[in-house]
């Protein structure tokens, strides 16, 4: 994210040149508030805060974004719910499913099991990226752009035995978290026993039994949240953990064309630099982990794409309820499955 910042900082530093000395009596004109529930320092909490000083930069100060990490403002499902309101303006967090289930097309399970794919299936334009937008409309959000967090996978306190097998008994117990039907059906079928654990209790199971290791999360919130109970991490890429920048189309709308031209254009140039990232960052996140006594199994290309024909062909048919027939559709002619 260091390099992010500099790139932005070079934006910047032009358009205050462009601009010259401005009166110090100069208010913005528009005031947004920007929600997201990372930590400060993490890379999706560094992009939020380059989003904003960016807009800030560009609009010669006109428009001032506060951002709100750590979900000062609320759980992410309950912002979610704040900004189809208007309550908050913009968001960087996943997509709540509370209104829709549909959009659980942000984390079905493998839907690109490559970097490469994900890059080509989330990007504006991508074919998940558009079936997203489209859910989101009808909200009342509007889709700025997607930052590409970190692939998941899933964090063990044990060992594990032949974890690119699926199908055949792990004999452990993960956690899938409440509301986790796609990854709940996934992981039974590949072998493990599942239960599902509220996120607060989350460290506290896994350090006493209760539950061996958890899914849905990258290295990185692995890294900071368990990093001292992991024993086996197993990058498995069964989907990209995604943040979407979104906002509430109302609030939007009432802004001149240019400024929301402005606020799509910085999204996507975040979106788009990260997409081109994070398969590194991913990896300094995994080197971290080693560092710190995990064992790591990198699945190779081939048993990565033989888990997403394994996933599609046994886990798909049984959580295909959770898209519907329409967004499902949609999804297997984006792939060229039919």
């Amino acid at each position: 994210m260091q390099t992010l910042r500099k790139f932005f900082a070079l934006g910047a530093a032009a358009a205050v040149l462009a601009l010259g000395a401005m009166p110090s009596a100069f208010a913005a004109e528009t005031s947004l508030r920007l929600t997201h529930l990372f930590r400060v320092e993490s890379d999706a909490g560094q992009a939020a805060q380059a989003f904003a000083d960016e807009v800030k930069a560009r609009s010669g100060g006109r428009i001032e974004i506060t951002v709100y990490p750590a979900s000062q403002l609320g759980d992410w499902t309950e912002t979610h719910g704040l900004l189809m309101q208007g309550a908050i303006d913009i968001g960087l967090q996943p997509l709540a499913t509370n209104f829709d289930r549909s959009l659980a097309i942000a984390w079905f399970p493998y839907i690109a099991p490559t970097y490469e794919e994900a890059k080509v299936a989330y990007s504006r334009g991508g074919f998940a990226s558009d079936i997203a937008d489209e859910l989101m409309q009808k909200q009342g959000l509007r889709l700025l752009g997607v930052f590409g967090d970190g692939m998941g996978g899933a964090g063990f306190t044990k060992e594990v035995s032949n974890p690119a097998t699926p199908g055949e008994d792990k004999n452990l117990r993960i956690r899938v978290w409440p509301g986790g039907t796609t990854h709940r059906v996934l992981m039974e079928k590949m072998g493990y026993q599942v239960a599902t654990v509220p996120w607060a209790e989350l460290y506290t199971g896994m350090q006493t039994g209760v539950v061996d290791g958890q899914i849905g999360g990258s290295p990185e919130m692995t890294l900071t949240n368990f990093k001292d109970i992991t024993k086996t991490w197993v990058q498995y890429n069964d989907h990209l953990e995604l943040a979407w920048f979104v906002m509430n189309a109302q609030r939007m709308q009432s802004l001149p064309e240019a400024d929301q031209r402005l606020l799509v254009d910085v999204a996507q140039e975040i979106s788009t630099k990260r997409f081109d990232e994070v398969q590194a960052a991913d990896e300094r996140q995994l080197q971290a982990l080693e560092a710190a006594g995990a064992k790591v199994v990198r699945l190779t290309p081939e048993e990565l794409q033989q888990m997403a024909a394994f996933t599609r062909e046994h886990v798909w048919p049984e959580i295909a309820g959770e898209l519907g027939d329409e967004v499902m559709g949609k999804l297997r002619k984006g792939l060229q499955l039919d």
